[in-house]
């Protein structure tokens, strides 16, 4: 199918059900998206994306592709192709007839297009059967849509349509669908037709006031084919006028078909034919020069001489067509019976290789359409042609010119028109691939846009590399509360000694990872990495109130994850220690060429003592982060009073535990919760619940970390955030451009009128964790 089909199943997705649908649909039906309208893709393609719209539906197939027909009808409007669809035919029948007369005109656009044939007749109950031939199969529910929506738009009249019959016949070029349906047409009430304005080109009036008329009494009369003597029925009416009988009475059926039949082909007058035939056969073939007469054994009895002198052996009448010609269109068998079944499609011939004149050897054979005309009186059939041409190169690849077109055949125009659209289309082409490379190059261009804002945020916060990226000064702020975590590994100037350099980098790597997962989880930044020292900072550069609880919590997880990575000296688990103070801090971007955001203050070096002066495997604490941490769920044990260079002695302590969360809770694993009352389960949950809904949540590690292993990859997928009572707030103010805060005040209640957005490594959608008690673990307190 050509891309044109695809498009429109794109559109009638995007517009009824939005982006994503149509997004989730393309990957289900794994479809690239990228179509192009003259392009030609394959029939899986499609199919493929029916079955997908299928299932997200939640539909059966029948009924999408039926909606899939109605929406394609519009499509083919709105794409241009409204004036040539009103033109077609006067009336429902008339209309189905004409198309494949169309689709062999959109041949010349589409030249490789496999489009369905349609044949009518009426029933004895009076109804339409259509007749669906079709080399694909499955897909006549399309044609359900599309005959309603035709008959609602242009004829105003609601159809019912049911199968008759389906068979699968083997022609001559394969198997084919055949599904018969009859159709049973209601008028509708009329619209208001000067009610707003129209919707395409040629949507003004849709029929003039003889045509609604013709189309009435073709609707209530439905058979246009009486046999009755068109001469006496006038003679009739005109006797009925010298009578002064009315002639406005409702007549039976039996009375009126013959005079419906004249107001359909004669538009209500009486045609006059000659005594005999004026014109020779030479003047025939010589000025009719495509055209064939044979009889019902196929015999040829009379051929046009262009016909002639294209294929030589022709001239001997006897002959029969088959030998000549390959019958392209209708996809029938060479007989009579079967011909008088598509008498009103259109007849495309094709020569045949071995018949041609010698001249013609190499050049591509020449096709002819044209009409089918059964003479009862001869009992022949007429076959009224033109060479099927839809360019000039075609003309000349064949040896033809103008002059070989008779000046009567529009076959010439129509050349000449085609050449000038061809080159339209062709231009209309360039444009829809130019406009494809660029939304691919669009694309690209977002994604490396995330990814250079992916490291831009990994060097700067969010809101401060924003900042920056506008072209705006950044001011440094001073935070009256935060607090700072310091992290360094025992022993690693001795390991660093002893081991290879890449050993040493795979190490800490695989630490650093672990460690940077843990800033997305419990939404603190990390200022920076030297060496084997780590640095995070809570409550910059957007004020928080647990700034504390995520920097403890920060710091158990580092003290359960650095044990499942193996020094490259001994192989057993490294052992770290960190330090943690809370104060004051100035934050500001320094530099130009690489700027860094970087903490300033007393709270820095304090923080880093604690870290210096504290023991491996142990969370050493400062009086300050003790007060802010202290009665709030967190086991700690007082270290004393030590002498701390640059401050004297100061009274510390030990954090060796959070009784109020899990392990699984600090790490941010994957974690599957379900809630009695509402069975939410997953993000959903985490959205809605509370810490007061925490005896409702269950806890289960979706995996285990591999000890020592440098793969585990930070991944936002992987991580599930720890709930604080200030991420709604985060949440909520994401996004926002946050100004330095300049505060001296200690309180809580100075940071409330800050605005509020989330860290630079944090990530949405919270999970509520809730106050549960967790069993001590052994050894990890």
């Amino acid at each position: 199918m050509y891309g044109f089909i695809n498009l429109c199943v794109k559109a009638l997705v995007t517009e009824k059900f939005g982006d994503a649908a149509w997004i989730k649909i393309r990957k289900k039906a794994k479809v690239d998206d990228s179509f192009l309208s003259y392009e030609g893709y394959d029939d899986d393609v499609t199919i493929r994306l029916v079955k997908a719209a299928s299932e997200v539906a939640s539909l059966d197939v029948e009924t999408i592709l039926e909606t899939f027909g109605e929406y394609f009808f519009t499509f083919c409007q709105r794409s241009g192709y409204d004036e040539m669809l009103r033109t077609l035919g006067g009336n429902l029948r008339s209309f189905l007839e004409n198309l494949d007369s169309l689709h062999s005109y959109l041949c010349f656009s589409y030249k490789h297009m496999d489009a369905p044939s349609f044949r009518c007749e009426r029933a004895e109950d009076d109804s339409l059967i259509l007749h669906y031939y079709s080399s694909r199969q499955g897909l006549h529910p399309m044609v359900v849509g599309i005959v309603r929506a035709i008959a609602r738009e242009f004829f105003e009249t609601e159809v019912k349509m049911h199968i008759i019959d389906q068979t699968y016949e083997n022609e001559r070029n394969g198997k084919k669908e055949h599904v018969v349906f009859s159709i049973l047409q209601k008028k509708i009430e009329q619209k208001n037709l000067d009610e707003g304005p129209p919707m395409f080109v040629a949507q003004t009036r849709k029929h003039s006031e003889p045509l609604l008329n013709k189309e009435e009494i073709e609707d209530e009369l439905i058979d246009l084919d009486g046999e009755e003597d068109v001469e006496q029925v006038m003679k009739n009416l005109e006797n009925m006028k010298e009578q002064g009988k009315p002639l406005g009475k409702r007549r039976s059926l039996a009375q009126i078909k013959p005079l419906a039949a004249i107001s359909n082909l004669y538009g209500g007058f009486t045609p006059s034919y000659p005594n005999k035939f004026w014109m020779n056969q030479k003047v025939f073939c010589d000025n009719f020069p495509y055209h064939i007469v044979f009889d019902k054994d196929m015999k040829v009895k009379q051929s046009g001489i262009h016909i002639q002198r294209i294929v030589p052996r022709l001239r001997n009448f006897d002959a029969k067509l088959n030998v000549f010609f390959n019958l392209i269109h209708p996809q029938i068998n060479w007989s009579l019976e079967s011909m008088s079944k598509f008498i009103n499609q259109l007849f495309i011939l094709e020569t045949k290789k071995s018949m041609v004149a010698p001249e013609w050897e190499g050049r591509p054979m020449l096709q002819l359409r044209g009409q089918m005309v059964w003479m009862e009186e001869f009992e022949c059939m007429v076959y009224l042609c033109s060479p099927r041409l839809a360019s000039l190169k075609e003309m000349e690849d064949r040896g033809l010119h103008l002059s070989d077109i008779p000046l009567h055949d529009v076959t010439r125009d129509l050349i000449l028109f085609n050449q000038q659209r061809l080159a339209e289309m062709e231009l209309g082409k360039q444009l829809e691939i130019k406009k494809e490379e660029l939304r691919k190059t669009m694309e690209q261009l977002e994604a490396e846009k995330k990814r250079t804002d992916m490291l831009l945020h990994s060097m700067l916060p969010r809101q401060v590399a924003d900042q920056l990226r506008d072209g705006k000064r950044v001011e440094a702020g001073e935070y009256a509360q935060v607090t700072i975590l310091f992290s360094d590994i025992v022993s690693f100037t001795s390991i660093c000694s002893q081991s290879k350099p890449i050993d040493i980098v795979n190490m800490l790597n695989s630490l650093y990872v672990k460690f940077d997962k843990l800033t997305s989880v419990h939404d603190v930044y990390k200022v920076e990495t030297i060496g084997d020292a780590y640095m995070v900072v809570g409550g910059l550069p957007v004020p928080v109130k647990t700034h504390a609880e995520r920097i403890a919590n920060m710091a158990l997880g580092m003290m359960i994850t650095s044990v499942e990575v193996s020094s490259p000296v001994t192989g057993d688990p490294i052992g770290i220690r960190v330090g943690i103070h809370c104060g004051p801090a100035l934050a500001g971007v320094v530099g130009e060429k690489m700027p860094r955001y970087c903490l300033f203050g007393d709270s820095v070096n304090t923080a880093s003592r604690m870290e210096s002066h504290g023991m491996a495997g142990k969370i050493h604490l400062s009086s300050d982060a003790f007060s802010l941490l202290d009665g709030k769920g967190f086991h700690i044990v007082e270290r004393g009073d030590i002498i701390v260079k640059g401050k004297g002695s100061m009274t510390t302590y030990f954090l060796e535990g959070n009784e109020n969360a899990t392990e699984d809770e600090i790490l941010g694993r994957g974690i599957q919760r379900t809630s009695r009352d509402s069975g939410i389960t997953d993000s959903d949950d985490s959205r809605r619940s509370t810490p007061e809904k925490s005896d409702m949540m269950k806890y289960s590690p979706t995996r285990s970390m591999n000890a020592g292993g440098d793969n585990y990859t930070h991944d936002k997928d992987d991580i599930i955030p720890m709930y604080y009572p200030d991420n709604e707030n985060l949440r909520q103010g994401e996004g926002d451009r946050v100004k330095p805060v300049f505060s001296r005040s200690t309180t809580s209640d100075s940071r409330s009128t800050t605005p509020v957005s989330s860290v630079a490594s944090g990530t949405g959608g919270q999970v509520v964790i809730g106050n549960v008690k967790a069993k001590k673990r052994a050894g990890r307190k």
